[in-house]
C-alpha cells in the first residue's frame, strides 16, 4: 500500500483574489464603459437612467441638503451670554475607603467617564478607594457607601437596600 503526504492547503487571501479579479475584468469594464459612453453621446438622457449617476446625485444632494439646514442652525442660534464660562469636561467623584479599620469618604476630580477605580484613599495610603453612592434608605439614612452588585443591581453593603 503506497504511503501518500497530505500536504496542507494554504489558506486563500482574499485581498489578492479580489486584485486578480479586478486585473482580468480590467479590459471589460473599459469596453463596457466605452459602449456606454457612446450611447450617451447619441442620447443624453440616459445619463439620469444610469442607476450608479442617480444615486451618486441624490447622495450630493442630501449632502448638500444637511449641510445648508446645519449652516441655517448655525446662523440662527444665539451667542452664549457674554458671562458664561466653557463646558465642563471634568466632574467630582465621592470615593469611600472600603479598607474596614479606614472607612474614609472623600471626593476625587476627574474627567468624565472615569473608571479607574479603585483610587488611592488619602487616609490609610491603600488602593481601597471605591466609587460611592448616597444610600438613602431609612437605615442609612443619607451615608455614602461603595455599593456592592447582587442580581444586578447596585445595593447597599449595609442595609440591603437597592440604589438607584
Amino acid at each position: 500500500m503506497p504511503h501518500f503526504e497530505i500536504m496542507a492547503q494554504e489558506k486563500p487571501n482574499p485581498i489578492s483574489e479580489w486584485l486578480m479579479a479586478a486585473r482580468t475584468n480590467v479590459p471589460v469594464v473599459r469596453e463596457h464603459f466605452r459602449e456606454w459612453l457612446a450611447a450617451v453621446r447619441e442620447e443624453p438622457r440616459l445619463i439620469w437612467e444610469t442607476t450608479f449617476v442617480r444615486y451618486v446625485t441624490y447622495f450630493v444632494g442630501g449632502l448638500v441638503i444637511i449641510w445648508m439646514v446645519n449652516f441655517a442652525i448655525e446662523m440662527f442660534t444665539p451667542p452664549p451670554p457674554a458671562g458664561t464660562r466653557p463646558q465642563a469636561v471634568t466632574a467630582d467623584f465621592h470615593v469611600i475607603c472600603t479598607e474596614p479599620t479606614c472607612g474614609h469618604h472623600f471626593v476625587i476630580h476627574r474627567p468624565f467617564g472615569f473608571h479607574g477605580f479603585p483610587v488611592q484613599c488619602p487616609a490609610c495610603k491603600k488602593e481601597t478607594g471605591m466609587s460611592a453612592r448616597r444610600c438613602t434608605s431609612p437605615t442609612c439614612g443619607g451615608r455614602w457607601v461603595a455599593p456592592i452588585v447582587q442580581d444586578g443591581h447596585a445595593t447597599c453593603p449595609i442595609c440591603g437596600a437597592t440604589l438607584e
